[in-house]
């Protein structure tokens, strides 16, 4: 798969020096494609969480397909380049339980998913189910 030009920018900047600086929030995932072998390098906005990590994706990439059934990927976010493994989660169902609990922790984060918070506090069903129907979340964890 051809790397498209903004991605080998995104890529670029993310390990340079300015990527360090300017990055937080923004990883380069390397990992192997299941059908094909060849290493893929993937720009990607993350969460971190203590040695853990929270991406959400559109379900209509392709990359986060090869992280089913716990593969092996780098990270390399921040200066560093950190060996995880990780956890897709697609299903409808648990990608909205997922964001339900990521929105409450990350409250700031819901607008770009356009999930509002109802007058109580609680998110909006619909607005998380319109998210959910879309994207998928993985969990990534620093290998021991």
């Amino acid at each position: 798969m051809a790397q498209n030009k903004g991605n080998q920018f995104m890529i670029a900047f993310i390990r340079s020096p300015l990527g360090r600086v300017f990055g937080k929030g923004l990883a380069v995932i390397t990992l192997m494609g299941r059908k094909t072998g060849n290493e893929l390098s993937v720009p990607i906005n993350l969460i971190e969480d203590s040695d853990k990590f929270t991406v959400i994706s559109l379900r209509t990439r392709t990359w986060w397909r090869n992280l089913r059934g716990g593969s092996q990927a780098t990270l390399f976010t921040m200066g560093k380049s950190l060996n995880v493994s990780g956890t897709v989660i697609e299903t409808p169902a648990e990608v909205k339980e997922a964001l339900s609990h990521f929105f409450i922790g990350h409250a700031n984060m819901a607008k770009y998913f356009k999930v509002k918070f109802n007058p109580d506090g609680s998110l909006n069903v619909s607005d998380l189910e319109n998210a959910a129907a879309e994207r998928v979340v993985i969990k990534l964890e620093k290998s021991k």
